[in-house]
């Protein structure tokens, strides 16, 4: 598993913005900071920023950046971060060569292929989905996937990282962290894994989220929630949300003008707060349906509002994350894959690094372990088509184009059987010839997918935690219960 990263690696992205238009959004986003300012329900962030020279009234809780400000604040964020595995195997430089791949979080039902339905999720599915992304060999982070009703609200987020830690090996992503408390039990939990707070400060074995509240707002014990992460030098996706029409302007320059501004103004109050730490430049964006408001997380618009905000993000030479797999579908199947497929080719052209999504369908509220498999295979011919071929003496096989001549076969050639080993096997679907096909049962990728997941779930035994430092977790998490 050495190799674990190269299998995400991409060749050069190529821009669908030109550089004027970039620099235009740009420039709007920072006249909206300048001008228009953004509401930072933190006192504490509203301190920081006044040190750092942004305009804060102590009546109020907007706040000004100055252009000059923000080019200084946002210059002390590093460009390139590694998000660590548990084991360094399993390590993911972001550095604008690789295109990698996360499930979501915060799904409130699971979709019951057998009964066609839906139900409530479950600690559970935290569980089963940990397991089978341990396994996924085309997903590189983890993040717990479902709300869990059967354990108290309290405890959702830091239940559903102590199963995450004790059932999967790869970079974990919390969501939903909006206390201080909530964070500060995160970090204790990773630092247990690593080896101490220090460790985890050097090895980012968690990030963390931050969703913004647009338009043009800050939650208050979310960013304070955020600035503990920020200490400690935990990544933060700062993730924008604005729905294009309801949340920002409709056209897709306005609301990327508008999620640029929220976005930079969560990197200016983390660098005025802890100077040097790692950002992401995250942005989960979205159109609406025209008729009736409502979510078109699949939509073209929605497609050119993620490649955008990637190509912003590189535009500012931060890492970047995006809501790259956000299907409206309202069942698993045809739509959301279709909606996924474009949308992570989009996301690979531009430079996504991270794409968020893996799974869950209608608006990412709702989890399918079939569409979970499904998007492992949608990601695998993405990565495979953007890895691009070479071409060179040995690609070309003149010598063996003269060799086999006019009228050949290739097809027991050593040259063959050495290349044929770099052509990607599916996983979910069936090559095989029709009538070959009925005669195995005709049997569907969604049906295919299901036993997948069965059998990871009865084969695969992720490498658990040394025993002491589960306890220690079941320690943290017992003691946070009281707080």
């Amino acid at each position: 598993m050495a190799d674990f990263a190269e299998r995400f690696k991409i060749r050069p992205p190529f821009s669908t913005m030109s550089e004027n238009d970039k620099r235009q959004i740009h420039e709007a986003a920072l006249e909206i900071m300048e001008k228009t300012g953004v509401r930072v329900h933190s006192a504490k962030a509203r301190k920081a920023l006044k040190s750092a020279g942004c305009i804060v009234d102590e009546k109020s809780p907007d706040v000004k950046f100055p252009k000059d400000v923000v080019k200084t604040l946002i210059s002390k964020a590093p460009s390139n971060i590694v998000l660590a595995g548990r084991t360094k195997e399993f390590d993911l430089p972001c550095d604008g060569t690789h295109s990698y791949y996360t499930t979501d979080g915060c799904g409130i039902s699971v979709w019951d292929a057998k009964a066609g339905t839906r139900r409530k999720s479950v600690l559970e599915d935290i569980r089963r989905t940990s397991i089978i992304s341990d396994w996924l060999p085309y997903l590189s982070i983890y993040e717990p996937m479902v709300v869990s009703y059967d354990v108290p609200e309290k405890m959702h987020v830091v239940e559903g990282m102590r199963v995450a830690m004790n059932n999967q090996q790869k970079h974990i992503l919390t969501e939903s962290t909006t206390t201080i408390a909530e964070a500060e039990a995160q970090l204790k939990m990773a630092a247990e894994v690593v080896g101490g707070i220090e460790e985890l400060k050097k090895r980012h074995y968690i990030s963390a989220m931050l969703c913004t509240m647009s338009p043009l707002m800050l939650d208050g014990t979310a960013t304070d929630a955020a600035m503990i992460w920020a200490e400690n030098h935990v990544p933060i996706h700062i993730t924008g949300m604005a729905q294009a029409g309801i949340s920002g302007p409709v056209t897709i320059a306005g609301d990327l003008a508008v999620n640029h501004a929220e976005t930079l103004s969560v990197v200016c109050i983390m660098q005025a707060y802890a100077p040097g730490s790692p950002q992401i430049y995250g942005s989960v964006l979205s159109s609406m349906d025209p008729r009736t408001g409502s979510y078109m997380g699949g939509s073209p618009e929605s497609a050119l509002l993620c490649s955008g905000a990637v190509q912003m993000a590189r535009y500012c030479k931060l890492p970047n994350s995006v809501g790259g797999l956000g299907s409206g579908a309202k069942i698993p199947g045809i739509q959301a894959s279709l909606e996924n497929s474009i949308s992570a080719m989009w996301c690979a052209q531009v430079g996504g690094e991270i794409v968020n999504g893996f799974g869950v369908h209608d608006g990412s509220t709702c989890l399918s372990y079939e569409q979970l498999m499904l998007d492992n295979e949608i990601a695998a011919n993405v990565l495979r088509i953007y890895r691009g071929f070479d071409v060179d003496k040995e690609t070309l096989a003149l010598d063996l184009v003269k060799k086999v001549g006019i009228g050949g076969s290739y097809l027991a050639q050593m040259h063959t059987i050495k290349h044929m080993r770099e052509t990607y096997i599916p996983v979910l679907w069936d090559t095989d010839p029709y009538d070959m096909w009925v005669k195995k049962g005709g049997r569907g990728p969604m049906d295919i997918a299901r036993d997948k997941c069965d059998w990871v779930l009865k084969n695969h035994k992720p490498v658990p935690l040394d025993s002491s430092v589960s306890k220690a977790i079941d320690g943290i998490v017992k003691d946070f219960s009281k707080t």
